[in-house]
């Protein structure tokens, strides 16, 4: 009876020792050029969102990954003109940055799903 007392109370506790996500909003309107670093450790994937806030967003968005012992970074991802939703999806490794260049119009937002 106790160990099955203790399977139950495993099996009930294993949500929440599961990783859970994290969100991190980058930019809610962008009008400038920018970039802006994000902490990833400790996940392994990553789901960056670009989407055109307010107005026709002209410039382009890119996302890095930095490499350790201070590397260049490494080019994921480059939205030209990101004037619908565009999702990046890849690896997370220690630190992110993301990248906003050529903005004279419009507003962009960003965020961050970490896994």
């Amino acid at each position: 009876m106790k160990k099955l007392i203790g399977i139950l109370l495993l099996v009930l506790a294993l949500p929440a020792l599961a990783a859970t996500d994290k969100v991190v909003t980058v930019w809610t309107g962008q009008a400038t050029n920018v970039s802006t670093a994000v902490a990833s450790d400790g996940y392994q994937t990553a789901q960056v969102t670009f989407w055109a806030k307010s107005g026709s967003p002209d410039g382009t968005a890119k996302v890095y990954l930095v490499p350790p012992n201070g590397a260049p970074l490494v080019l994921l991802a480059t939205y030209a003109t990101p004037t619908t939703a565009k999702t990046f999806r890849g690896p997370a490794g220690t630190s992110l940055v993301l990248a906003l260049s050529g903005m004279t119009t419009g507003t962009v937002g960003a965020v961050v799903v970490l896994k």
